[in-house]
């Protein structure tokens, strides 16, 4: 590029242009604008001093005008005319002229097409009588004149103005700007950032403009610039020795890596791939590797993760069995994922040893370590299997039974336990044979055992095995020496009759268990779908108790216990009733059972407990010393209603433990000795009183009284009803009121419906007697009324 070119092209000759064009521009707009205004000016000053000049002779025009006189009119044109800046003067009265004059030179058309000025002129004596008029045409060239001085005035002064602007901007620029970005330029060709070369800093007045910020910019990128490269050496070196490292861990990893294309084929491999696959290295090497071809135990699963991950574009692990050449099998563990163009990375692990574990592990976890069998997982594993095969096959069927050993506690208890082990495994041996090879055994829980009969659809069948395992677990087993016989409760469930999954079959055949142990035990039974009627009766029943607890549907009801000696009320046994918003009242019997195996009991417990000593509260405020009496199941001892909850609602309610009685059965003592005892103790040594309900019934009550501190003992109401009639009843009653004086007990009589038991209770000096004859349990607001209707019989002479 030449010279000239480069000047054209320069910072410097673009902004002088700039500068010089942007001035003279100026100075036209402002010349522009002078004339403009100039004449505006001059047109206005003009025609201001034609009024003034009229003004000075409009009182002479006005007498002119009002007599008429053209002499006086001409005199008066004549001297305006002598101003240099008036061309002619016309004085008119009504409508006639008066005087003209026109300056020497002048034509008529230029006078008549001259700009004027015109002026009415009135009556001297009546200002609203226009009586003539002036008109005055000025000099237009004269004004012209002094237009076109002025504006050559602006417009030199406009000129040298910009002139001296344009040449202080252009030294400026070249001062403050081209000259140090030329230096800077200049520096820069010569400068090499890599050999650590930087543009030295301004000095003086641009080192603190944008300028010399930019020279700091400049330096600051060369030396990032210089910081990458460097970088980008390092990272080069670094990734040559980690290129390194990778071939050498990809020759020595003990883990198979490889790299396969979409339709198996390995195009790179290491050693540790090939020793994983039992193949050749050279046949890798070649790349006449093909994975499809292995000997995979399900090739087709090795082909869909190939395609899943090419597919979904994410890593694929799954493991996969290979069969050796020498017969072995071998885990791998297939880490495929993609890397692009078509291509998979893959990462193989032998996890042989870790399979084999497994498979271990998951033997034990199905199977029971004391008889060898299944456990209920391997049980529940095979059923789902035979459910599983029904599904698609639609054949099948078969039966689940649940064999419970009755009495086997007691065998652990008085024998011992390896007494017990040795009956289990007794049992799991006689159970087997009781069945076919195609059947299962499993040992579902301590003296729980599950039997799956495979292919048996037909409830005879069932039955007959049913009797075989009866009859076979009857038959004496020596241990030490003594001869043990065991007896089961059978619940059979036959799929898919009475249950098309292993859950609801399982539940079903619970349901016929313990049928079969309600009935006594030592029986089979066959589900019934009544009883899943009644299952689902009794859930709705737990539900709704649940609610009643939130609330508080329960009522608190007494029945009056009467103190024969003293011929009154001595307390009473507190009772609990549902008032059902549906069903209505509902009797104890109806959910107290149930309460008890769902575990409500111990909630409904702490109810009646808080009832009871509220009710205790109310007789302490009114002066009553009566006592009352709780019922407390076997499942409330001893989590269920620990003391401390029992000395906490007496203590809530400031009422004397003496006042408070817990009535007891033989199932409390028979759940658990060691705890009841416990508890009965201190329950005692609180001060509550103990009352053996229902005494008389159990095969063992005498020898309770001796080991188990109870104060009362109520005869259970079947043998006071009867003893008027039957002389056996009427002896044991005698019997247990003359034991209780002897061990210094109380002893309550139930069930008294008469006055002739009553007579009879009288005489056989039984102190305390409760039954309908005196009162029906009923609400504790009521119990005042019952109360005198009770006094009322006492009243009457026996």
């Amino acid at each position: 590029m030449t010279m000239r070119a480069l000047w054209k092209h320069s910072l410097l000759f673009r902004s002088v242009a700039m500068i010089v064009a942007v001035s003279i521009l100026s100075i036209l707009l402002t010349v522009a604008i002078t004339v403009v205004v100039t004449q505006k000016r001059a047109q206005e000053a003009a025609a201001t001093r034609l009024n003034q000049l009229v003004d000075t002779v409009e009182s002479t025009v006005q007498v002119a005008c009002f007599v008429g006189d053209k002499t006086l009119a001409g005199e008066v044109a004549k001297g305006l005319l002598s101003n240099s800046e008036v061309l002619e003067v016309t004085i008119l009265a009504d409508k006639q002229e008066l005087a003209r004059k026109r300056r020497a030179g002048m034509s008529q058309a230029e006078a008549d097409h001259a700009p004027s000025l015109t002026r009415d002129i009135h009556s001297p004596f009546n200002p609203a009588q226009v009586v003539g008029s002036i008109r005055i045409a000025p000099d237009q060239q004269n004004v012209e004149r002094s237009i076109v001085e002025e504006v050559r005035f602006v417009a030199l002064q406009s000129g040298w103005q910009l002139t001296l602007l344009a040449l202080v901007m252009v030294e400026a620029m070249l001062l403050f700007i081209l000259h140090p970005i030329k230096a800077m330029s200049d520096r820069l060709h010569h400068m090499d950032a890599r050999a650590g070369d930087r543009l030295p800093g301004l000095k003086g007045y641009v080192a603190h403009t944008e300028i010399g910020r930019l020279v700091d910019d400049i330096n600051t990128l060369a030396g990032d610039l210089v910081a990458s490269l460097e970088e980008e050496r390092t990272l080069r070196l670094q990734r040559e020795t980690d290129e390194k490292k990778y071939h050498a861990i990809f020759d020595n990893a003990e883990s198979g890596i490889f790299v396969l294309d979409g339709e198996g084929q390995v195009s790179s491999c290491n050693p540790a791939f090939t020793r994983l696959l039992g193949v050749p290295g050279n046949v890798a090497s070649e790349c006449a590797l093909r994975l499809g071809k292995l000997s995979w135990e399900n090739p087709l699963r090795l082909a869909a993760m190939i395609q899943e991950a090419l597919h979904d574009n994410k890593p694929v692990a799954e493991d996969l069995c290979l069969r050796l050449e020498d017969g072995a099998s071998r885990w791998l563990s297939l880490i495929l994922s993609p890397i692009g163009d078509n291509l998979l990375q893959g990462v193989a692990h032998d996890v042989t040893g870790l399979k084999e574990a497994e498979s271990s592990a998951k033997r034990l976890a199905l199977t029971d370590p004391l008889t060898g069998v299944a456990n209920r997982l391997g049980l529940e594993a095979r059923m789902h299997a035979l459910v599983k095969n029904f599904t698609f096959t639609q054949r099948g069927g078969f039966v689940l039974m649940l064999v419970d050993l009755d009495g086997f506690k007691g065998i652990n208890e008085g024998m011992g336990r390896p007494a017990g082990d040795e009956m289990l495994k007794v049992t799991t041996s006689r159970l087997a044979h009781c069945v076919g090879s195609g059947d299962s055994v499993a040992r579902l829980a301590a003296d729980t055992f599950g039997i799956v009969l495979h292919g048996v659809t037909r409830g005879e069948d069932a039955d007959r095995v049913a009797g075989c395992i009866q009859q076979a677990l009857s038959q004496n087993h020596f241990i030490e020496g003594s001869p043990v016989r065991l007896h089961a409760s059978i619940g059979i469930a036959l799929f898919p009759d009475d249950g098309s999954d292993v859950p609801t079959l399982q539940r079903h055949a619970e349901l016929a268990l313990d049928k079969a142990k309600a009935a006594g035990g030592n029986t089979a039974v066959f589900f019934d779908p009544a009883m899943a009627e009644a299952a689902e009766q009794r859930r709705h029943m737990e539900n709704d108790m649940r609610q009643a607890l939130r609330d508080g549907d329960f009522r608190l009801y007494l029945q009056p216990i009467v103190d024969l000696r003293g011929n009154h009320i001595a307390g009473a046994e507190a009772l609990i009733r549902w008032q059902h918003p549906i069903r209505g009242l509902i009797p104890p019997d109806a959910f107290i059972p149930i309460s008890e195996q769902t575990g409500l009991i111990n909630d409904i417990g702490l109810w009646m407990l808080d009832a009871a000593c509220a009710q205790l509260a109310v007789w302490e405020q009114a002066g009553q010393t009566l006592h009352l009496s709780i019922n407390v199941s076997a499942r409330q001892i001893p989590e269920g209603l620990p003391p401390s909850k029992l000395l906490e609602a007496l203590q809530q309610h400031g009422i004397s433990p003496a006042r408070l009685a817990l009535e007891i059965t033989e199932g409390v003592l028979l759940h658990d000795i060691e705890k009841a005892l416990a508890w009965l103790r201190a329950v005692r040594e609180m001060g509550c009183r103990v009352y053996l309900d229902d005494f008389g019934t159990g095969y063992s009550s005498l020898s309770y009284l001796k080991h188990f501190p109870v104060d009362t003992l109520k005869v259970d109401k079947s043998f006071v009803q009867d003893m008027h009639v039957h002389a056996n009843e009427r002896a044991l009653v005698e019997a247990v009121v003359a034991m209780g004086k002897s061990l210094g007990l109380d002893v309550v009589a139930e069930g008294v419906e008469s006055a002739q038991q009553v007579q009879l209770l009288r005489e056989m000096d039984c102190r305390y007697v409760q039954g309908y004859y005196f009162s029906r349990p009923v609400p504790a607001d009521d119990f005042d009324i019952a109360a005198a209707r009770v006094a009322a019989l006492l009243a009457v002479p026996a």
